[in-house]
């Protein structure tokens, strides 16, 4: 399921999370600048995203075995891929090979 939201929702969220960072990056910088500073930011990239929807994929979740199972049937990469609609990144992440060599060297 996506989320959706309208950006000045976002808002406070926002706000504080600007804050949070500059507090965390300006070691000398006031507390009451660092909050002006980020309520600034915070007005700009609300007139960038003004009026505008955010959305938000929900993340598609991962069958681990079954990738790692479609490799023991000797699939091919792209086989693999088509047929859980991942990435190649993600089907070479969950190779049961490197899971064996993970464990013989943890």
């Amino acid at each position: 399921m996506a989320e959706d939201v309208k950006a000045d929702e976002l808002v406070d969220q926002l706000r504080d999370s600007f804050n949070q960072k500059l507090r965390e990056e300006i070691k000398d910088l006031p507390a009451h600048q660092s909050l002006q500073l980020a309520d600034a930011l915070a007005l700009v990239q609300l007139d960038v995203l003004a009026g505008l929807r955010v959305r938000y994929r929900q993340a598609v979740p991962i069958d681990a075995e079954g990738i790692a199972e479609s490799w023991r049937r000797g699939l091919s990469i792209v086989e693999v891929c088509q047929a859980h609609k991942i990435s190649r990144a993600t089907a070479y992440r969950h190779h049961p090979n490197k899971k064996a060599r993970r464990a013989k060297t943890g």
